[in-house]
């Protein structure tokens, strides 16, 4: 996605799924740097990456010497934001009936994102990909059709014991 801002032209990339994750999670404890990653800016002689102090600086400013600079990277950051993360306000999570959920204790590995988990271990995605190639946007969606497809497989299942316990009474 490329824009303007204050006169100045920038291009952005969807994070990749374990970037955003990542600083989703941390956002508290991330500099700009980190949000910066996957955004770059027009320059006379190319495009720059944002992801370094220097070009930060240099890079970051607006050229109708309206605002500060420390308020136009404000303003990159927030549309960094809504670019990676913004689904997730019209997300709808799904709904699973009272009577498919147990009382187990979900346990996860250290260091890696519930969501990634569950992609990984159902075959749905690599570590790899959810690195280098899928966006967090990419690994919802995923996420959400593994787990509509398993609630229906245990809605069916549920249905098929409630009637055979109908037909042996």
């Amino acid at each position: 996605m490329e824009f303007d801002s204050f006169g100045v032209r920038y291009r952005m990339k969807q994070m990749a799924a374990a970037d955003a994750f990542r600083v989703f999670i941390n956002a508290q404890d991330l500099g700009p740097l980190d949000m910066m990653r996957d955004v770059s800016v027009k320059t006379d002689s190319g495009w720059v990456e944002l992801f370094d102090e220097s070009n930060l600086n240099t890079f970051v400013r607006d050229n109708k010497h309206i605002v500060q600079p420390r308020e136009v990277l404000n303003g990159l950051i927030s549309v960094v934001s809504e670019f990676n993360w913004g689904f997730l306000k019209h997300r709808q999570q799904l709904k699973v009936p009272s009577y498919l959920r147990g009382n187990s204790e979900v346990k996860s590995v250290e260091g890696i994102d519930p969501v990634m988990g569950t992609l990984i271990a159902a075959g749905k995605a690599t570590l790899i990909e959810l690195e280098t190639h899928y966006s967090l946007e990419d690994a919802f969606k995923i996420y959400d059709i593994l787990c509509n497809d398993q609630i229906n497989k245990a809605q069916a299942q549920y249905d098929a014991v409630q009637a055979a316990k109908s037909k042996a009474k």
